[in-house]
């Protein structure tokens, strides 16, 4: 394998733009067409398995015509090969949205919109009635039924977008911004975002806790990190990059809770968090002055996280007063809002600062508690309100992310969406990212659910 920085990209993904960002990023392009013979797929996993190393990335885009192809017998082995490859290398994957969520020009119903011709050839959809899907199959000597194979054809979208980063893609611009910003990402050794709303629960706390995990990354780990912030009208998007681009997003997803867990025990059991400081390899009085760093850090945080907390329900509380037109809440009242607001016994809730209200069983007037939900929710959330909808999404993210680089990426995208300030080009990426998850939890959370959210953030971006 050449030592140049290559881009192996699959299929004409746009009109220049992106072979552009990959020049001035300095990787060498290799474009292979995936409306080919099974010989040629074969050749492009024997090309990604040569990079033993892989320093490959990869941008692909899957046509309906592709994904159709995709699912005939003699592709279905050399299919899954490649994506058990691009599990192991950088790549980002675009498929029309339609198509994402299982829907195809096959359907009279589906309108492929003149805009996605753009990026793609009017060949790349098949545009078939039912009699000639039929015979499409038969040319191809499948016995299944149009269902059966339909079936087929969305379980391997299904795959793809659980297994792999795809993104859906409506017009050019989504193609070009999702491509410039993941070559960018790649080449300046973007781990992870988060946006953290103004008057959030523990912002300042949180810009702390990620201060000196940039610390442990390089104390402990030799991990060198470096942490950059671009302020909005709104809030804060911190973003995290490796100096030296050799650490991948699963390692830092270990490395971040690693980091959390050590800091807990910095305060609660400093005998625990001094073994590990003793595995360093670094002199003995290193070591005691990086362990009684992190013991003062660790619980000078704790109860900076302790009082906000406390502040925080004072601030509920009177609202609540004042809504209620109660001099003294009820015990219930109380209670209750001790147990929404998120404990201060632990740093673990900082990265999600925002936590969602939970259900809790308890006898108390619903309208009541709605009030009481509502003005926790906002308390927690700062100066950023969420709808129903948004709310709902923020659960999602919470409960069905893989990673923590996965649920910090998606709030940020929700957080973005919702920020005036934001750029056309940054709402629709972070469109793309929201409807692609959508698409992933789908059986999870219900067709209906899902549908009802990708039509609300749709109507967000005015599409």
């Amino acid at each position: 394998m050449s030592t140049e920085k290559i881009a192996l990209v699959l299929d004409n993904i746009d009109r220049g733009t992106i072979s552009t960002s990959l020049q001035t990023n300095g990787y060498y392009r290799k474009l292979k067409l995936l409306n080919s013979s099974v010989k040629n797929w074969e050749s492009i996993c024997e090309f990604l398995e040569d990079d033993t190393e892989n320093e490959i990335i990869v941008l692909a885009k899957f046509t309906e015509h592709t994904l159709f192809r995709m699912c005939l017998p003699e592709y279905r082995e050399v299919v899954g090969r490649l994506l058990n490859l691009l599990k192991q290398k950088k790549h980002i994957i675009f498929i029309y949205k339609d198509n994402l969520i299982g829907n195809f020009s096959y359907f009279q119903s589906v309108e492929i919109k003149g805009s996605v011709f753009e990026v793609d050839s009017k060949d790349d959809y098949l545009y078939y009635s039912e009699t000639e899907l039929e015979n499409w199959l038969t040319v191809h000597g499948i016995e299944e039924s149009e269902a059966e194979y339909l079936k087929r054809v969305t379980d391997l979208i299904k795959r793809i977008n659980i297994d792999l980063t795809a993104l859906p893609y409506e017009k050019l611009i989504d193609v070009e911004i999702s491509g410039q910003n993941f070559i960018e990402n790649v080449a300046e050794g973007l781990l992870f975002r988060i946006y953290v709303p103004n008057d959030r629960i523990w912002s300042n706390e949180f810009d702390k806790f990620i201060t000196l995990f940039r610390d442990y990354a390089s104390n402990i780990a030799n991990e060198e990190l470096k942490i950059t912030q671009n302020r909005t009208d709104l809030g804060v998007i911190c973003s995290l990059y490796s100096i030296n681009k050799d650490i991948s997003e699963s390692e830092i997803n270990d490395l971040y809770k690693q980091f959390t867990s050590f800091m807990d025990l910095c305060s609660s059991n400093p005998k625990e968090a001094e073994k590990i400081i003793g595995e360093l390899d670094v002199s003995e009085p290193e070591k005691q002055r990086i362990l009684r760093k992190y013991v003062k850090e660790s619980q000078r945080l704790l109860l900076d996280i302790k009082q906000e907390r406390e502040s925080k329900i004072l601030t509920i509380k009177h609202k609540l007063q004042n809504e209620l037109q109660e001099y003294d809440l009820s015990k219930d009242v109380i209670d209750y809002v001790e147990d929404t607001v998120p404990s201060s016994k632990t740093t673990k809730h900082l990265t999600f600062g925002n936590q969602i209200v939970q259900n809790q069983t308890i006898l108390m007037n619903p309208q009541i508690i709605n009030k009481v939900d509502g003005i926790v929710t906002n308390e927690l959330n700062g100066n950023i309100h969420f709808s129903p909808e948004e709310t709902e999404f923020n659960k999602l993210i919470e409960k069905f992310s893989a990673t923590v680089s996965e649920a910090t990426e998606l709030q940020t995208s929700l957080y973005e969406l919702k920020d005036k300030a934001s750029s056309k080009e940054k709402k629709r990426g972070a469109w793309q990212k929201l409807f692609g998850f959508l698409g992933k939890v789908g059986d999870k959370v219900g067709d209906v659910g899902v549908s009802l959210l990708q039509k609300y953030i749709e109507q967000q971006m005015g599409m």
